[in-house]
C-alpha cells in the first residue's frame, strides 16, 4: 500500500490485490462497508497518521475511490468541515464521478438482466488464439452477454452469464479467471480496448472453425 500526503486536508492511497488479500478482503466488498473493511480504514488511518503525520481524530471525512487498474483501487481521503457533515459522506467508499461515468459506457449490453454485478466473471489470456481456443470450446455453453477487451498486451472476456464448473473449468485450460468485482468491469470497461463486441464467443467460434 503507497499512502501520499496531498496536503494537510487530504491524503492519497493506492491499494493493490495484495493488500486486500492480506486483510482478507474483496476489492468490490469495499463499496458497502463491514466490520472488515472498517478494520481495514482504521489501519490505513493509523498508517497515514505515522508515515505522514495525517491525523483525523474526529473529524469528518470524504472517502472517494477510483480504479487504477483490473485489481487496483486508488483513494483520496479528504477532512471536511463540521458544517459539511453529511449522512452520506461517513460512509467508507463514495463512488465518485469517474466510476459513475464508467457506468454511462458501454454497459448497457451488460446491464439487461439486471445481475451485471452478481453474475459477471472476468477471465485473462495471454493471446488471442487462446480466447479463440476458449471460445470454440464453450460456445454452446454461453447464452448470456459477453464481449472480448485488450488491455496492455493481454485479452479479457467479459462474461454476464451463470456458468457452471465444468464451463469455468474449460475456461481454466486456456487462461485464468480474473479479479470479477464491479470496480473490475467498470474499469475495464473504461479503459479496456473493445476487441470483440456482444457476442464475442459466438463471434469467435464461428470465425474460425
Amino acid at each position: 500500500m503507497k499512502i501520499e500526503k496531498i496536503s494537510e486536508n487530504q491524503i492519497k492511497l493506492t491499494l493493490t490485490k495484495a493488500d486486500l488479500e492480506k486483510h482478507n478482503i474483496k476489492l468490490d466488498e469495499l463499496i458497502k462497508p463491514t466490520d472488515k473493511t472498517q478494520e481495514l480504514f482504521k489501519s490505513i488511518m493509523e498508517q497515514a497518521f505515522n508515515e505522514c503525520g495525517f491525523e483525523v481524530d474526529n473529524t469528518p471525512l470524504m472517502v472517494e475511490a477510483t480504479p487504477v487498474s483490473i485489481d487496483g483501487l486508488m483513494i483520496i481521503v479528504t477532512k471536511l468541515p463540521d458544517k459539511d457533515t453529511q449522512e452520506d459522506k461517513m460512509s467508507l467508499i463514495t463512488q465518485n464521478k469517474d466510476l459513475r461515468r464508467y457506468r454511462k459506457k458501454d454497459v448497457s449490453p451488460f446491464s439487461s438482466t439486471g445481475d451485471f454485478d452478481e453474475n459477471a466473471v472476468i477471465y485473462s489470456f495471454n493471446c488471442l488464439d487462446d480466447v479463440i481456443d476458449a471460445s470454440m470450446r464453450v460456445e454452446s455453453k454461453i447464452t448470456g452477454t459477453n464481449m472480448l477487451f485488450g488491455y496492455k498486451h493481454r485479452y479479457y472476456l467479459l462474461i454476464q452469464d451463470n456458468l457452471n464448473d465444468q464451463t469455468l473449468s474449460e475456461l481454466n485450460e486456456y487462461g485464468e479467471k480474473a479479479d470479477s468485482t464491479a470496480l473490475s468491469k467498470y474499469f475495464l470497461i473504461e479503459h479496456g480496448e473493445t476487441v470483440v463486441k456482444n457476442p464475442a464467443v459466438r463471434i469467435l467460434a464461428e470465425s474460425f472453425k
